[in-house]
């Protein structure tokens, strides 16, 4: 249930970053950190918090066939709307013995 807000004039780090310190946009890592992802600029973006709960509901239920003996690829990408430093959606797609491709509409 992505919010109304329009992020479209969050247009650069330092905005979104503002954001972050209000509490209306967190960080999230593209590859978890518990897979390998490293807390580096090309692995963040930035999303309001729901983002983050639903991308780690989506990483859990990955990790589950993956514990289940899965061959998996894995890949987050961020698409954006015009000059927006926010992501307006988030399309994760599993390949391998698995073909899954999932959307998280942000806004």
């Amino acid at each position: 249930m992505p919010p109304s807000a329009d992020y479209s004039h969050i247009d650069d780090h330092e905005k979104a970053q503002q954001l972050c310190a209000q509490k209306e946009l967190v960080k999230l890592h593209l590859m978890p950190l518990d897979w390998g992802g490293q807390d580096l600029v090309m692995n963040i973006i930035y999303v309001p918090p729901f983002v983050l709960e639903e991308k780690a509901r989506i990483d859990g239920m990955i990790e589950e066939l993956l514990v289940a003996g899965h061959n998996l690829n894995y890949s987050a990408v961020p698409e954006y709307k015009g000059n927006s430093f926010v992501a307006s959606k988030l399309v994760i797609t599993i390949s391998g013995d698995k073909e899954i491709e999932l959307t998280i509409d942000i806004w």
